[in-house]
């Protein structure tokens, strides 16, 4: 079987998959949990509930507010204690449910299914299952939380011959999908059939990175055993950032996305292995989005404290990390994703959310930030970049406050995949700066459209 790739920069960081034959734990519930309303990308819910009022695992605890949001559901059962703001993971103020876990016994919505039956039986109504999701709070997995429902009804005029699911996982360290891809391959192929009907019945491509081989032939086996037609699994080179969206259509399909488009524009819908479990759960099961699975890793903590657990949203992050063994003494830095696009953990009391991926234990040695040097153009960083920007050029333009010339240089195309940064024999933070950079240019771009120029 041909290994794809994508055709532009990449790196080859150290797989560091510490925690791959950890089999999936069920974490239980702490006595109170914590859910935030912003769980998902654009609009935080609203709150629907009141401090006083009980609630079931299952129970809506938060609305919609715009096109692109999501519900949100108790983790629990319990009592509302109160809903306030409270910090989340990078420190700010969100509004947040907090819920007394009832000691006496967990209660479900009547309508969850929670069985282990396999449901293999694919509906046919369009609009009913597309209600589902959205009912159901499911929003993508694989990193950005867009919700769902949104992704898999494109907008008039615009049509997809392709799902392609992303079981890349291609950060270091991360094995929570490579996990579910072992334990619950029928029910992901499930969830891609839903989402091919939905699409229209085009083709669905699973594609797995070639350092994950017994997913590729547990996968494999499961396709073949449930049959369902136009669906196939696609092995890809291990190269960072293969998981990203422009860079797996590239690779797969072989089209390129243009600047400022989306994958429907060259006839693609792109969703992680994770976020087809979801999808299954919520048409097949109706089971809102409540729990997802996470990897407790890193390189200063033995094979013992490795895990990968099946978490509920609202979970303390300090709880889980105490139900893995503490924090490490050695740990220099906390990460909630993967080292290379993951975030620094500035407040552990914050709580897990649909798209929390992992805890990450670095060390001093692995989170050390060696002296920024000059630039000598050497052009590492513009040849790792998997979306052909020249970083170095990019930093230049950011330093002289040049609005204009970063637009021009693409500045907002860039993806913060830190191929620059891990590459730049002078350790310049170009990552940093070129996050910077975009977030300017964006608001230039977004300000020129609510002025209609």
């Amino acid at each position: 079987m041909s290994k794809l790739t994508f055709h532009i920069g990449g790196v080859h960081p150290d797989d560091a998959k510490l925690s791959h034959a950890c089999a999936i734990e069920v974490l239980p519930l702490p006595p109170v949990v914590y859910v935030s309303m912003a769980q998902h990308l654009g609009a935080p819910a609203t709150p629907c509930v009141a401090a006083g009022d009980k609630v079931k695992v299952g129970t809506v605890i938060g609305e919609p507010t715009g096109f692109i949001s999501g519900y949100v559901h108790s983790p629990a059962s319990g009592k509302v204690k109160s809903v306030a703001p409270r910090k989340d993971l990078a420190g700010n103020n969100v509004m947040h449910v907090e819920i007394e876990v009832d000691p006496e016994g967990e209660e479900w919505e009547e309508d969850i299914d929670r069985s282990d039956t396999l449901v293999t039986e694919i509906p046919t109504d369009h609009a009913a299952v597309i209600e589902k999701i959205k009912q159901c709070g499911v929003v993508g997995l694989g990193g950005a939380t867009f919700p769902t429902h949104v992704k898999l009804n494109p907008a008039p005029g615009s049509k997809a011959d392709c799902l392609l699911l992303n079981g890349s996982e291609c950060e270091p360290y991360l094995t929570s999908d490579y996990r579910i891809m072992l334990e619950r391959p029928q029910e992901i192929i499930v969830g891609a059939a839903i989402m091919q009907m939905v699409l229209g019945g085009c083709r669905c491509v699973i594609a797995i990175e070639e350092n994950k081989p017994e997913a590729v032939k547990t996968m494999q086996a499961a396709l073949a055993q449930l049959g369902y037609k136009n669906m196939e699994i696609a092995v890809l080179k291990k190269k960072y950032p293969q998981g990203g969206e422009k860079q797996l259509i590239d690779a797969v399909l072989g089209r390129q996305v243009k600047s400022g488009a989306l994958p429907i524009s060259v006839g693609c819908v792109v969703q992680n292995v994770a976020t087809s479990l979801a999808v299954y759960e919520a048409v097949q099961k109706n089971k809102p989005l409540i729990t997802n699975t996470l990897t407790i890793t890193g390189d200063c903590i033995p094979a013992s404290a490795q895990h990968n657990f099946l978490f509920r949203i609202g979970m303390p992050l300090s709880y889980i990390a105490e139900q893995a063994g503490g924090v490490p003494e050695s740990a220099a830095k906390i990460v909630s994703g993967g080292p290379m696009m993951g975030k620094a953990v500035a407040n552990l009391d914050a709580t897990a959310v649909k798209g929390t991926a992992s805890l990450l234990f670095l060390s001093k040695e692995t989170t050390k930030r060696h002296p920024e040097g000059y630039c000598i153009r050497c052009g590492h960083c513009a040849d790792s970049c998997p979306m052909g920007l020249e970083p170095f050029f990019i930093n230049r333009l950011y330093k002289a406050g040049d609005l204009e010339g970063l637009e021009a240089a693409s500045a907002q195309d860039c993806i913060e995949c830190g191929c620059c940064q891990y590459s730049c024999p002078a350790s310049i933070p170009l990552v940093d700066n070129l996050r910077m950079a975009k977030g300017q240019v964006m608001a230039v771009i977004k300000n020129r459209r609510s002025n209609g120029k």
